[in-house]
């Protein structure tokens, strides 16, 4: 039987967000896997929670969680009502907030759910969430055993050209449209002063240099998103990790938002299944 327990935790600059944490009392616990969404991304997109339930079938504990300045409230929705957040937030605010996800499986969860295994974690993190997974990895101090990208970009501003910049600090905000709601959504000038003053620690190249766990990349061939030469650059410069490509496969590996049926697509099964089998 799968359980779900819903917290409310508090992340970068004091601010809160809210999780899911799917789970099972009765199978043997493999561990807790932390789920980081992407660029304009949250919690409850489409097939996310049946990919929690699959992991919760195989024996793992399953976290996802909106970042706490994705621009949703802390209620269970599927619209940005806070815009205003999703206008500042930063790579370091979305590492921040998974200190605070870790924190709160190893220190707190242990006495809220003893019967979950929290000696071992894992991550997994979609497109820009895949970024901010390896940059947590590399520069705090962590208990994460293995990390897993699924369509990560290698540069996740790869596309903010001079022309976007220009125009960016002339009018102090940029915006990027979002597909599925049709909302300009803002970026805040103080975010690419962020990028500029933190151009190093942003960077996977040096990533690439420091990450000391197990790392397993997985990419579609029809990402139309991130292009398969991010791919390379991601087994490139992180030489021992492994990696699996789907064919056909788009940015969501098949899914959409609504989810449309009871079955995770295919290209999603093949997804979780190789992923499982790496945190094994």
């Amino acid at each position: 039987m799968i359980l779900n327990r819903k917290f409310i935790l508090e992340g970068a600059l004091q601010q809160k967000f809210a999780v899911d944490f799917s789970y099972s009392e009765s199978l043997q616990q493999k561990g807790v896997i932390i789920f980081c969404h992407g660029f304009k991304g949250f919690k409850d997109w489409g097939c996310w929670q049946m990919v929690a339930d699959y992991f919760v079938e195989n024996g793992f504990a399953f976290l996802k969680f909106n970042f706490s300045h994705n621009g949703m409230g802390l209620e269970d929705s599927v619209e940005f009502t806070d815009l205003d957040k999703f206008a500042t937030n930063t790579l370091g605010k979305e590492m921040e907030d998974l200190k605070s996800v870790e924190q709160f499986i190893v220190t707190e969860l242990p006495a809220i759910l003893p019967v979950i295994n929290t000696d071992k974690i894992f991550i997994i993190g979609h497109s820009k969430g895949g970024v901010s997974a390896l940059l947590y990895c590399t520069q705090y101090d962590t208990k994460i055993q293995k990390v897993c990208t699924w369509a990560s970009p290698f540069d996740f501003h790869r596309s903010w050209n001079s022309k976007f910049i220009d125009k960016w600090r002339a009018d102090g905000v940029q915006y990027i449209k979002n597909a599925r709601t049709n909302q300009m959504m803002p970026l805040d000038l103080s975010v690419l002063m962020d990028l500029e003053t933190n151009k190093e620690k942003y960077s996977l190249i040096n990533a690439g240099q420091s990450l000391q766990i197990p790392y397993l990349i997985i990419q579609g061939t029809d990402d139309q998103a991130v292009k398969m030469e991010e791919f390379n650059l991601l087994k490139k410069h992180f030489s021992k990790a492994k990696s699996h490509v789907i064919a056909e496969a788009n940015h969501v590996f098949g899914g959409s938002h609504p989810c449309l049926g009871s079955d995770l697509p295919e290209q999603t099964k093949e997804l979780v299944s190789v992923t499982k089998d790496f945190f094994l």
